[in-house]
């Protein structure tokens, strides 16, 4: 009987450490592709650090997105039915404006603005995002927020 407990044991034993190895092959495996891109993802932090945009002094960075927003949705023949501020983050990494828009247009102006204002080099993207066709088939409501990411205060 104690040999059958002890086996029992022993086996338990042997599971958890096969377990144990997977995982850590596991993990060796996935730190081995980061190690082989690392070179990419140091290119990438550099073109961060050195492309983002900054809040500048004695500027209000929401307002300012907000009128790029209007002044380029306007430009591609969107009309803006409501506007609003969204909520403001602060982290270690980041500080990010949003404002909220619902806007209507010919589907094809949505499209192409939609992809003006998404430029990586901006750093701004669409958050929250709801369309609905009109009446009429091309024409969409387009309800949305958007976001514009600013490095951090030094």
């Amino acid at each position: 009987m104690a040999n059958f407990y002890g086996l029992d044991y022993l086996f338990d034993l042997l599971s958890t450490y096969s377990r144990e190895v997977s995982e850590l092959r596991g993990q060796e495996h996935s730190n081995e592709i980061w190690l082989r891109e690392k070179n990419l993802w140091l290119d990438r932090k550099r073109w961060i650090e050195a492309s983002q945009p900054r809040i500048r002094q004695n500027r209000v960075p929401q307002s300012e997105l907000l009128e790029s927003l209007t002044t380029s949705a306007k430009a591609n023949q969107l009309d803006i039915q409501e506007q609003s501020f969204g909520e403001n983050k602060s982290t270690p990494n980041y500080q990010s404006v949003a404002v909220r828009l619902k806007l209507a247009g010919a589907l094809q102006n949505v499209i192409k603005w939609l992809v003006q204002i998404q430029q990586p080099e901006l750093f701004q993207a669409v958050t929250t995002f709801s369309l609905k066709s009109a009446n009429e088939p091309p024409t969409v409501t387009l309800e949305l927020e958007i976001a514009r990411w600013y490095a951090p205060n030094p």
